[in-house]
């Protein structure tokens, strides 16, 4: 595996988004919801759809083995934040 940060940290996130958009096309052709081209450019209502269902499946998931579902959206938001943050600084460093 190579270095998810070697081009910094908003091109890592490109890279998880791109994760994400991968995900959802996969999560989408089992669902019939073929909404995707694998750009990054998703319209919002499109995203919302695919997006929780997505999620909505994972809270089964979590749910049928015993595990607390607001658990994920919490894990979620927080590797999220720390990401933004990591490229925010970044950004940061380049100005000062």
């Amino acid at each position: 595996m190579t270095d998810l940060y070697a081009d910094g940290a908003a091109e890592a996130n490109r890279t998880r988004a791109h994760w994400a958009v991968t995900a959802l096309e996969a999560f989408g052709e089992t669902t019939g919801q073929n909404y995707l081209d694998g750009s990054l450019d998703v319209d919002g209502d499109v995203l919302r759809e695919l997006g929780g269902d997505l999620l909505a499946d994972m809270f089964h998931l979590a749910r049928l083995n015993g595990f607390a579902p607001e658990l994920i959206i919490d894990a979620g938001r927080m590797h999220f934040e720390a990401e933004v943050d990591e490229e925010q600084a970044e950004e940061n460093e380049a100005t000062d």
